[in-house]
């Protein structure tokens, strides 16, 4: 199947390649549903291997990552969903979208953060796909030195064995989710316990400052999002769906 996007009506209904434009002019002033369809990266060598989607239906710009296993989409447990396999602990899989300005929104106004997963089968049993929102952290996009992720990873959640085998719901804006910081300029994690803290710490008008790290707040600027599997967590057979970053909501299907 060849990679494909499209706005969905209003009510689940598929307005069909032919309307979608029409739909993404309607879509970014408000909620809405962009359906994803084809996604499919395979790379079971060493190298980082970076493909361009390009700039997709809502207007965003998607790109995968992939070395040492695959990203494609299959169904499991009744839904199509984002499959993410990787070979080993080598293995490392990332589906980037790139906001524009139109979905550009500051973290304090950002709102939903949420996604299904189901883990089929991991060597650890804390790792779940990893949800990452970038954000330009002053809110002054003429500077880029401090551009950040924030990190909702599981394994730093203390919640204990993953399920397996189920759909299961993260909802990272409501509830007691905690991530940290990785900055880019220098490079480095601020992934010690005392630095991180939920969403809602970090976008309040207070923010949150990492120990020697940089500070985020209501104003910092959501700049995309990025799922991520692998990097050191062994062989992960795992699928995620229905993901929402704030107005944005994206069904594999």
């Amino acid at each position: 199947m060849a990679f494909e996007t499209r706005i969905a009506k209003p009510h689940g209904v598929d307005p069909g390649k032919g309307n979608a434009y029409g739909w993404q002019k309607k879509a970014v002033a408000g909620d809405y549903t962009m359906d994803v369809s084809g996604v499919s990266a395979t790379n079971h060598g060493i190298v980082d291997q970076v493909t361009d989607l390009g700039t997709v239906a809502d207007g965003t710009h998607m790109y995968t990552e992939v070395r040492g296993g695959s990203i494609t989409e299959a169904t499991i447990g009744g839904e199509v969903a984002l499959h993410l396999q990787t070979d080993g602990n080598q293995g490392r899989l990332r589906l980037d979208d790139s906001f524009d300005s139109a979905h550009q929104v500051t973290l304090g106004h950002l709102g939903d953060l949420s996604f299904d997963y189901l883990v089929q089968s991991s060597d650890r049993t804390d790792v779940i796909p990893v949800l990452r929102i970038t954000l330009d952290a002053d809110g002054n996009l003429a500077t880029t030195n401090d551009r950040v992720d924030l990190v909702f990873e599981w394994a730093y959640q203390g919640l204990g064995a993953a399920p397996t085998g189920s759909w299961q719901h993260a909802d990272l804006s409501g509830g007691n989710w905690v991530a940290w910081e990785h900055a880019y300029s220098p490079s480095h994690n601020f992934d010690n316990i005392s630095d991180m803290t939920q969403l809602s710490d970090w976008a309040d008008s207070n923010g949150f400052t990492p120990v020697g790290g940089i500070h985020v707040d209501q104003n910092s600027i959501v700049l995309g999002w990025q799922i991520a599997v692998g990097s050191f967590n062994g062989t992960n057979d795992m699928y995620i769906d229905h993901l929402h970053v704030g107005a944005q909501a994206i069904n594999f299907a």
